[in-house]
């Protein structure tokens, strides 16, 4: 079961998926808080324009038909060209947040996610452990049924093949060897539909731990030890007792319960979702600053260089309803996150509740199984015995050992449903570790 359980936390899907989730969420914490810091660029701009425009654009041209001016010769003008055809324009621009509360709000809603990440993850972890306990114990329960119906087969025909050559010699009447015959065929019939059973609980076992196609799971039929304690130390709880376990004020369930403590900071999130859209009425102030080059018909880099330093203010007037809109319905969402946590944590009270009261009506039937199992076994030892002697007939001692098989079935299912119950009351409360 150890080794079933340590493969599941490392190979199950679902593990697997909340894993990548939590660490997801590690890197949009770490994201929210990359978008505070200021941002560094360096843009460059390539510009083609055809002939015409150029043409147009480029006004030197107007300066070559200028006459000639006494003391100063058209050739000592120098215009410096402004326009090309292809043009190349660079830039270092460095962007600052200072005041934007949407990004501040961003770091509160990623931290939080991160906090249900966590939660998400050890909840998963703990529906896995959980669901491979319960299965392994299911496979144990099926195998023991199985070896135990495997037996009264063989005795089963045994005494199918007694009563042949007894109805062969004449001592038999043909209803009581036709009595032994069904006997021996529902024997068949059950260790069949056992055999299916058991492939298929072992099949759900393999699906958890996730082996592959083909591989066969060894089920080793040690119960561990402290499993085992555990659950005979319940067995000496009285009911009070038993209740008293789920008896936990809403914090102290929270805390306990990782699907409780996933659903409550999901619904942090959604507060610090509605609470983000408020951001909208406020203003951004940033700063701008670029160091730039001026446009040239080359990559290189000229001597000009043109600095800009730019302080932007924003402050919404009127959208239109957008940002009021937009608030009521992430009010809302907000409302329905909450209302849906609160259902699930009176759900896993009712759970709690049904558990608890499984385990007290299985500790009481753990407790008659095992007396019906001991009546039966003496009944069937007198029946067999009065049965050598000819002072009952097939069909009683049939019946008796019917009975006792009866008896042992239902005494290992209530054993194993006891211990499964305990194992999920423990599972409900985030105490698996106690048991393992």
């Amino acid at each position: 079961m150890e080794n079933a359980i340590s493969r599941a936390l490392v190979k199950n899907n679902r593990v697997r998926s909340s894993y990548f989730a939590l660490k997801k969420a590690n890197w949009d914490k770490k994201h929210a808080w990359t978008l505070l810091f200021p941002v560094l660029s360096f843009n460059t701009r390539f510009t083609h324009i055809d002939d015409e425009t150029f043409a147009l654009r480029d006004f030197s041209r107007y300066f070559k038909d200028i006459p000639d001016i006494p003391g100063l010769p058209v050739a000592s003008i120098n215009i410096p060209q402004t326009v090309f055809q292809e043009s190349y324009v660079s830039s270092f621009d460095l962007s600052v947040p200072l005041f934007n509360t949407a990004l501040i709000n961003g770091l509160s809603i990623a931290k939080a996610s991160e906090d249900m990440a966590v939660h998400l993850n050890e909840s998963s972890q703990n529906s896995i452990v959980f669901q491979v306990i319960s299965n392994y114990l299911n496979v144990l329960r099926n195998k023991e049924i199985l070896q135990l119906q495997r037996d009264y087969l063989e005795l089963s025909r045994l005494n199918y093949d007694k009563a042949e050559r007894l109805y062969n010699a004449g001592r038999y009447s043909r209803t009581e060897a036709l009595r032994w015959k069904v006997d021996y065929q529902q024997q068949k019939s059950v260790v069949v539909n056992n055999e299916s059973v058991l492939r298929s609980s072992k099949t759900i076992l393999g699906r958890l731990v996730n082996t592959g196609i083909g591989e066969e799971i060894e089920v080793n039929s040690r119960i561990p030890q402290k499993l085992l304690s555990e659950s005979e130390n319940l067995t000496r709880y009285t009911d009070d007792e038993i209740f008293e376990l789920i008896r936990l004020d809403d914090r102290q369930l929270i805390k306990a319960n990782r699907a409780l403590a996933a659903a409550k900071s999901n619904e942090k999130v959604s507060k610090q979702l509605y609470r983000s859209t408020y951001t909208s009425y406020l203003p951004n102030l940033s700063l701008s600053y670029s160091y730039g080059w001026r446009e040239n018909s080359t990559f290189a880099l000229d001597e000009y260089s043109p600095k800009m330093l730019m302080l932007n203010f924003s402050f919404p007037v009127f959208s239109s309803l957008q940002n009021y809109t937009r608030t009521k319905a992430a009010y809302y969402e907000y409302k329905q996150g909450q209302e849906q946590f609160y259902d699930q944590l009176k759900e896993t009270r009712y759970v709690l509740n049904e558990i608890v009261n499984n385990i007290l009506n299985l500790k009481t039937l753990r407790e008659l199984s095992l007396a019906n199992v001991e009546y039966n076994e003496h009944n069937y030892r007198i029946v067999e015995q009065q049965k050598e002697k000819g002072l009952v007939s097939n069909i009683d001692f049939i019946d008796a050992k019917l009975n006792l098989q009866d008896a042992k079935l239902q005494a290992i299912s209530n054993y194993y449903e006891f211990i499964s119950a305990m194992v999920e009351l423990y599972f409900m409360l985030g105490k698996l570790k106690k048991i393992l």
